[in-house]
């Protein structure tokens, strides 16, 4: 109980300190931008594909701005401080990372917020909304947690580059096209192939999540696709305590 408390209220800090330093409005800007420009000037009803489409790939970008900051104000020589505290490393990450959590979920929210009493979508009840959108957090949550695991404090530069050379080999079968593949020897076709396949295999709950976010049907097998997500953001969060427990404390300057 105590380590929960600790990482509550670590969590709370981060994001007082996020608020105080002012970085809080690049998010609020983005998000003012976002909702005149794509859902505020319609003359129409938005559709509710539109919509989850929309801000689904809207807070998926802010998000890694978000991480990203909010995971740079954790590697300072500050956190020595923080961790003698008897935080503990673990707690220390998952504050973190709780904080990306916490500004990622509140910029839908806002968002939501606005449209349901400026321009509301058609069609959408709030049992809807809510099937749209548990799938679009449980996404914010995996980017969150995979930017977490890639922040300089968990993984030496090697190991990041690795990381997201194997996130570049799943996608690039959108890269990569046939013309492209057949001009490759035929093993290292096949080889790229099988690795393609193989390291896509994780990203699949990230991908149905966000179709069925859009769809919001859950029928058949889509209805254990959050289940995968959660499974995948535990995976993620684990992998990064894991790693940042195991390394030296080398904070940047």
């Amino acid at each position: 109980m105590q380590t929960l408390l600790r990482t509550f209220w670590f969590a709370v800090f981060t994001l007082s300190e996020y608020l105080r330093s002012g970085r809080i409005v690049i998010e609020l800007a983005a998000t003012a931008a976002a909702y005149y420009l794509f859902f505020r000037r319609w003359t129409l009803p938005m559709t509710p594909d539109y919509f989850f489409s929309t801000v689904g790939l809207f807070t998926l970008g802010l998000t890694v701005y978000t991480g990203s900051t909010i995971l740079a104000l954790g590697d300072r020589p500050q956190g020595y401080v923080t961790l003698a505290r008897r935080l503990g490393r673990g707690p220390y990450l998952i504050g973190l990372y709780l904080s990306v959590l916490v500004v990622s979920w509140g910029v839908y929210g806002i968002i939501c917020l606005l449209i349901a009493l400026t321009n509301p979508v058609s069609g959408l009840d709030i049992v809807g909304w809510m099937l749209g959108t548990l799938p679009l957090l449980l996404n914010l949550a995996m980017l969150a947690a995979l930017l977490t695991l890639l922040t300089p404090i968990v993984l030496p530069a090697p190991w990041r580059l690795a990381v997201l050379a194997l996130v570049a080999l799943a996608f690039s079968g959108n890269l990569i096209g046939g013309s492209t593949m057949s001009s490759l020897p035929e093993p290292v076709a096949l080889a790229l192939d099988v690795l393609r396949t193989v390291l896509s295999t994780p990203l699949l709950p990230a991908f149905t999540g966000f179709a069925i976010s859009v769809s919001r049907d859950y029928s058949g097998a889509s209805a254990v696709v959050p289940v995968a997500q959660l499974f995948l953001v535990i995976g993620l969060l684990s992998l990064a305590v894991y790693s940042f427990a195991q390394r030296e404390l080398l904070f940047s300057a």
